[in-house]
C-alpha cells in the first residue's frame, strides 16, 4: 500500500467534535493545527467566479468576511450566480470554488498538520470535484467523526449538542450531513465517538492512526 506521510484530517457533520478534538490532538502531539473554517472564505474570494459577483458590502476593509456574515455572504453569492447563470451553473461554480479553496489550503498544510474540515468542506455533489478533493487528500489520513453508527440516533445526539451550544441546526439538515456519501467516500476510517470525552476521543484517534500505520500505510501520529 502507498505511504501516507501527510496530515491527519478530521471530517464530519456539525457538532461531531472536530474542532475540539483537533485542538486536543495538537496539544497531545505538538503538531501544527489548521482549521479550514478560519481561512477558507479568503481562499474562496480569490476564485474568479466568486470575485465577479461577491457583495463587497459584506467584506471587511482588511479583505476578510466576519464569521457572523459568512452565511449571508454565501447566500448572496449564490443568488447572484443563479441570477447570472442559472441554478445548475451557479451550484457548480460555487462548489468548484469551494473545492479549489479547500485544495489550496490542504496542499499548503505541512505533513505534521492536524486539519479540521468545517462541516461543509467535505460535502461535494459533483463527483469530479469530490474526486479532485480525494486526490488532494491521498497523502493524508482522513477520519470521519460521528457520534454513533445509527443515522437517526447520530442526528438526535448532534441536534442536542448543537442546541446546548446555542447553534441549532435542523434535524433534516443534520441528516444530510450524517448520511451524505461524500464524507464516507473521502474517509479512510470512521470513528464513532459515543459518549467519550474530548481527551478520550483524542486517545482513540492516536490508537486508530497507529493501527492505520501498522496496516502498511504511514499514518500521521
Amino acid at each position: 500500500m502507498a505511504e501516507r506521510p501527510g496530515p491527519l484530517v478530521l471530517i464530519g457533520p456539525p457538532g461531531a467534535g472536530k474542532t475540539s478534538v483537533a485542538d486536543e490532538m495538537a496539544k497531545r502531539t505538538g503538531r501544527s493545527r489548521l482549521a479550514l473554517d478560519a481561512g477558507w472564505v479568503a481562499q474562496l474570494r480569490r476564485q474568479p467566479a466568486i470575485a465577479a459577483v461577491e457583495p463587497r458590502a459584506l467584506v471587511e476593509p482588511d479583505g476578510d468576511v466576519l464569521p457572523s456574515r459568512r452565511r449571508a455572504y454565501l447566500m448572496e453569492v449564490r443568488e447572484r450566480l443563479t441570477a447570472a447563470h442559472g441554478e445548475s451553473t451557479a451550484a457548480r461554480a460555487l462548489e468548484q470554488a469551494k473545492a479549489r479553496a479547500v485544495l489550496d489550503m490542504v496542499e499548503g498544510a505541512g505533513d505534521d498538520a492536524i486539519v479540521d474540515f468545517g462541516a461543509g468542506h467535505s460535502i461535494y455533489e459533483h463527483l469530479d470535484l469530490r474526486a479532485a478533493v480525494a486526490a488532494a487528500l491521498s497523502r493524508a489520513f482522513v477520519v470521519l467523526l460521528l457520534p454513533c453508527a445509527e443515522p437517526a440516533a447520530a442526528v438526535a445526539i448532534l441536534a442536542a449538542r448543537l442546541a446546548a451550544q446555542g447553534r441549532p441546526v435542523s434535524a433534516g439538515r443534520l441528516a444530510e450531513y450524517v448520511e451524505h456519501p461524500s464524507n464516507r467516500a473521502l474517509a479512510d476510517a470512521t470513528l464513532h465517538t459515543g459518549t467519550g470525552t474530548i481527551a478520550e476521543v483524542a486517545a482513540q484517534l492516536v490508537a486508530l492512526a497507529a493501527e492505520f500505520k501498522a496496516s502498511g500505510r504511514t499514518g500521521p501520529c
